[in-house]
């Protein structure tokens, strides 16, 4: 190896006193805790009525101890005299982290709140997605202490971001069709009726109105659990983007 060759290495050797290693430790377990509360949240759309609030327990646990961490991450931040990476950067890592968990946590409780009689296939095709992009958030933190190479885990999770986008409004149009034809179902008979609208003509109508009003209630729950999972996603996207930033800045 020429001298420019050694040169060249030791410059990206990075010498941290031992409490920098206190700030990978955390974000380990930040991420990991992401990783758990996404495969509770996979369990909880699959899980029977009565399973379901001991899942949605595990899950706030996860949320709990996740804000327990970011509290750590914030007093190491005072305390130490040389983080390994740009202060202001970890604070915006730990809060984004624990942004993902706080819409992974109300996607679960909007879920049981409103006691749905079952997930649908877009809650079951989103969790996955979910769990996939919270455990590249934990690889990439994993890579910080060896070839901090982040860009990798970036484009699988934007891959991960363009597939929930597309399931997110899936979810919707196949809702919005729901309640068209509905309507259209609920003016046909309406159409139909004479004049004088007896009891026979009446029931139908009125069998229609509450289908149709059922759709729209449930179309207006749905969307706030879809739009939380999808939230979920863009912010895993965003909280490696940081890691992504904060390394590149240290290099």
């Amino acid at each position: 190896m020429g001298v420019f060759d050694f040169i060249k290495k030791i410059r990206n050797i990075r010498l941290l006193p031992p409490r920098d290693k206190k700030f990978y430790d955390l974000f380990g377990r930040m991420s990991q805790t992401l990783v758990v509360a996404s495969e509770e949240l996979i369990k909880l759309f699959e899980a029977p009525y009565g399973e379901r609030g001991v899942i949605s327990l595990r899950i706030e646990t996860c949320h709990n101890e996740s804000t327990d961490l970011g509290k750590r991450i914030e007093d190491l931040l005072r305390t130490s005299p040389q983080p390994p990476f740009d202060r202001s950067g970890i604070s915006q890592f730990s809060n984004r982290a624990l942004r993902v968990m706080k819409y992974i946590n109300h996607a679960a409780n909007r879920y049981v709140i409103y006691e749905f009689p079952s997930s649908d296939k877009e809650m079951r095709d989103l969790a996955p997605l979910i769990l996939e992009a919270c455990r590249h958030i934990h690889e990439a933190v994993d890579s910080l202490q060896t070839n901090r190479n982040i860009e990798p885990y970036l484009r699988k999770i934007e891959a991960l971001e363009t597939a929930a986008d597309g399931i997110y409004h899936g979810g919707l149009r196949r809702r919005f069709h729901e309640i068209r034809e509905d309507r259209t179902d609920l003016e046909a008979k309406i159409r139909q009726t004479s004049g004088q609208v007896t009891a026979a003509e009446l029931l139908p109508i009125l069998s229609a109105n509450v289908e149709y009003t059922r759709h729209v209630a449930i179309f207006l729950i749905l969307r706030q659990v879809y739009a939380e999972m999808e939230r979920a996603i863009d912010s895993c996207s965003e909280t490696v983007a940081i890691l992504s930033r904060m390394v590149g800045e240290n290099v």
